[in-house]
């Protein structure tokens, strides 16, 4: 089974194929937190149509879904762990179209007791 395959859950759209900037996305987390779980997904569908994409050159990857368990977060709260991504993901809002990120990080540990509770 592929990396791409271990650590991406593709999200219910029309298409399967994997776009450059979710690529990018996938390959900055994968090297900058070595997560032990990630998912990117592309919601993008979902907002096409909205006002505030009326004009924009990139509505087929604006919008992102990350689920990512890293060690890399023990320690920092929730704001610090949201900032760590947005500063490495900072190309992809400013310049590359990416409009919205939605953001579950965890660490190992809570990863973890979140599994035990269920």
């Amino acid at each position: 089974m592929s990396l791409r395959a271990i650590l991406r859950k593709m999200s219910t759209t029309a298409t399967s194929q994997i776009g450059p900037i979710e690529q990018t996305i996938l390959s900055k987390l994968t090297t900058e937190f070595q997560p032990s779980f990630l998912q990117i997904h592309n919601d993008s569908y979902k907002h096409a149509h909205h006002a505030g994409l009326r004009g924009a050159s990139n509505v087929t990857e604006s919008h992102f879904r990350i689920d990512m368990v890293s060690d890399k977060f023990e320690g920092l709260n929730l704001p610090k762990r949201h900032r760590l991504v947005y500063a490495l993901l900072d190309e992809e809002m400013k310049e590359k179209g990416v409009h919205a990120l939605q953001m579950k990080l965890k660490t190992e540990k809570e990863s973890q007791k979140k599994k035990e509770e269920i």
